[in-house]
Formats: C-alpha cells, sequence, structure tokens
C-alpha cells in the first residue's frame, strides 16, 4: 500500500509541474479571458497519462531499442488523447500549439525516463567500484518536494498580474492538491527511512508508528485545510493587474492633489481640559515602581540564561561528529591505544579493578560500535563486529574481560 501511496504521489507531482505550463504560455499571449483559457488546465491534465505510461515502460524494458519504440507508440497514444479532450479548443488559434507543447512534454519525459534508467545502471556500476566518476543525479519530476510550491505561487502571482483569473484558480488548485501529497509522500519516505536505521534497536512495532505518525499527520492536515480555507472562499476577490498596460499612456490630473486652505476649528486641546477638571495626576507609588523593576530584571536575567543556554547547546552540538545517515560518533582514538589503556596487569585484579575493566570494556564497544549489542551476542561476536578482535590488543583485552566477567582466564 505504501508503495502504491510513494508511485501515486510520484505520478501527480510530474503531472502538476507540467500541466500548468500551457496554460501560463497562453496567459502571456492571450490578452483577454475567454473561454477557451478556462478550460484549458483541465485539458492540459491529460499529461498524466504519458508521466504514468513511462513509467510502466521504462521499468518493464530491458533494451534500449524496445524502449524508444514503445516510447514512438506512446507519442502517437498522447497525440490521440490530446484530440480526445481538446473539443471546442480544435477551431481555437491555439489549438495547433496546444498539440506542439503537448507532444514536446512527452518528449521530455520519455527522456527523462531514459536518464533516470542510465543513472541506475551507473549507480549500479559506481557499487561494484567499476564507475568512480559517478554521482547521483536528482530528476524534478521523481520526488515530491516543497520548494516545489514556490514554483506554483509564482506563477499565481504572475497570474494577478497577467489579469488571468484562470490561471490563478489552476495555479490554487495544484497547490491544493500538492501540499497535502507531499505531505504524505514526505512522511512514508522519512518513517521508512527512521525504521530503517533502527532496526535493531527500535522495539515499537512497524504498524503502531505507522498508526500513530498517521494520525498525527491526518490532525495536521485538517489544521492546515481549516487554515486555508479563508483563502478559498475569497476567490473572488482578488484585485487583478495587467503588466502589460503598464507601458500606456497615464495622465495624471494635478489640480486634485494640491491641498486646500481651509483651516477647520479644532477646539480646545481635550487633555488640557481633562486636567483642569481633575487636577494632575498623582505619581505611582515608589513600591509599584520598585515592584515592576524587579519583574523587568526577572524577565531579562531568564530570557538571558536561556540564550546562554542555546549558545551552549549550540557549540556542544558543533563539536560532536555526525555521519552520512546523522547518528553521532564519538571521538576514536587509536585502536592499540585505546584498548591499552584498559590493560591492565593481572595481579591487581580485586572486585573494583574487575567492575572498572568491565566499564571500560563497554566504554571501547561504544566506540567501535554505533549500534547497541544484543543480549545474545557473545564477547568475541561483539568485539568482532567492533573491528578488534582480531589485534593483539584486542586479544589481551578479551582475556581481561572474561576474567573479570567470569572469574577465571579463558583458554
Amino acid at each position: 500500500m505504501r508503495k502504491i501511496i510513494k508511485q501515486s504521489a510520484q505520478w501527480l507531482h510530474a503531472s502538476l509541474m507540467i500541466a500548468i505550463i500551457i496554460p501560463l504560455l497562453y496567459a502571456l499571449c492571450a490578452t483577454k479571458p475567454d473561454t477557451i483559457g478556462q478550460t484549458l488546465y483541465i485539458k492540459c491534465l491529460v499529461i498524466i497519462f504519458p508521466v504514468i505510461m513511462t513509467d510502466f515502460i521504462i521499468s518493464r524494458c530491458k533494451g534500449l531499442l524496445s524502449y524508444l519504440i514503445l516510447s514512438v507508440f506512446l507519442l502517437l497514444a498522447t497525440f490521440v488523447s490530446g484530440l480526445a479532450v481538446a473539443g471546442p479548443l480544435r477551431h481555437h488559434f491555439l489549438f495547433p500549439g496546444y498539440m506542439a507543447l503537448l507532444l514536446c512534454e512527452t518528449v521530455f519525459i520519455i527522456c527523462n525516463r531514459l536518464a533516470e534508467r542510465i543513472s541506475k545502471a551507473r549507480a549500479a556500476a559506481a557499487a561494484k567500484g567499476e564507475d568512480p566518476s559517478w554521482r547521483p543525479a536528482h530528476s524534478i519530476l521523481r520526488e515530491p518536494s516543497f520548494p516545489a510550491l514556490i514554483y506554483f505561487l509564482a506563477v499565481y502571482i504572475l497570474a494577478l498580474n497577467l489579469a488571468n483569473p484562470a490561471l490563478c484558480n489552476a495555479a490554487l488548485f495544484s497547490v491544493v492538491i500538492y501540499t497535502p501529497v507531499t505531505f504524505l509522500y514526505r512522511y512514508i519516505c522519512e518513517t521508512e527511512k527512521y525504521l530503517s536505521l533502527n532496526k535493531r534497536t527500535c522495539s515499537l512495532p512497524s504498524k503502531r508508528i505507522y498508526g500513530i505518525g498517521s494520525g498525527m499527520l491526518a490532525a495536521f492536515l485538517l489544521m492546515l485545510m481549516l487554515i486555508s480555507l479563508p483563502a478559498l472562499f475569497t476567490v473572488s476577490n482578488r484585485h487583478y493587474h495587467d503588466i502589460r498596460d503598464w507601458t500606456a499612456d497615464i495622465t495624471i490630473d494635478y489640480t486634485d492633489l494640491i491641498p486646500e486652505n481651509n483651516q477647520e476649528d479644532i477646539g480646545t486641546d481635550p487633555m488640557a481640559a481633562l486636567i483642569a477638571q481633575y487636577g494632575v495626576p498623582k505619581p505611582a507609588p515608589k513600591w509599584m515602581t520598585v515592584l515592576f523593576h524587579m519583574v523587568e530584571t526577572a524577565i531579562f536575567l531568564f530570557l538571558a540564561a536561556m540564550l546562554l543556554k542555546i549558545i551552549r547547546s549550540a557549540f556542544q552540538d558543533f563539536r560532536k561528529i555526525g555521519d552520512d545517515n546523522g547518528d553521532i560518533v564519538e571521538q576514536l582514538e587509536d585502536t592499540a591505544e585505546a584498548i591499552s589503556k584498559v590493560i591492565i596487569p593481572s595481579n591487581r585484579r580485586n572486585p573494583s579493578e574487575q567492575e572498572r575493566i568491565r566499564k571500560e570494556y563497554r566504554k571501547i564497544i561504544r566506540r567501535h560500535r554505533k549500534d547497541i549489542p544484543a543480549a545474545y551476542e557473545s564477547p568475541i561476536e561483539i568485539e568482532t563486529i567492533a573491528g578488534i578482535a582480531h589485534s593483539e590488543d584486542g586479544k589481551k583485552l578479551h582475556k581481561q574481560y572474561e576474567s573479570a566477567r567470569y572469574g577465571q582466564k579463558s583458554g
């Protein structure tokens, strides 16, 4: 189910990103909104057909020739689909441009999927050490992301200044659909990443984690929908401007800007009349002034302490070292030096020394292993995974640890 949701989110991401291009170009060329422009965005959503089909084709085809042949048939199918949904657009001057741009978008999708396939092949070769120059490539049509909302926002602002309500509605519709889809996609991806990183240490079942997370996500999306309702109800109150008319001749009547010399009787000062009636107000008591100063000082000291705490925490986090997965890695010392610190002469062993050796042993293991050893692992298995089992100092450490743990030396 999660795989289907992720796949559907990727299809919607690519379709919404591409479908709004033709209405945007038409808004730049059209001088006045017309009936064709109101329904143009709906006709452009047919691009979802090649988006889905290219994904199926690229995953089924094993060779380049078969993919190219099926891509030609896909172009023909997209052309027929465009003719089917065009309707009244066929008698409009926009029809040739609509069909040409639809086919160009399909070709772009085909090339993008082919580039993804080549990138995956190079990634597999790089994993085997055959292609050291490979670098991971990011496809703009693959993963939904929140920065893409800036793209729709820019289209919306441009439509406001082109006096095109249809394009504004298309951008608003895209945002309304794209936002929850992106939240859902990112939620599934981050949860899968969390479960993969904590596979051996997380004791909660994945169904419970997904259940709790889905409930929180649903509550957040509901709150987001309630916040966005005013924007949907005020659609008819937009203020449109046409930036193409800014260069027209504008005449200003400066006579309306000249102020008149009419002086109005403003009467007496109300504050002076109030003071004359009630007298000069008495100053606040001294104890109240001192109390306010004490409260102000306490608030200032509290804020200063919180700021210092944040700064101190930031410096402590800065000193920690993180690996590629974001896990915190302790500062490692040389293996021989680190192990030699816990090598204690056997004639000094007593109960306190044994406890100290066991404590230092755990510390050494934590320095060389990011995960917590399982309860069923033996000392030799723990040391092997930590990478110190085959060193000379590691063998001495193993003997001393078993002597401290079991009370006798291992053979």
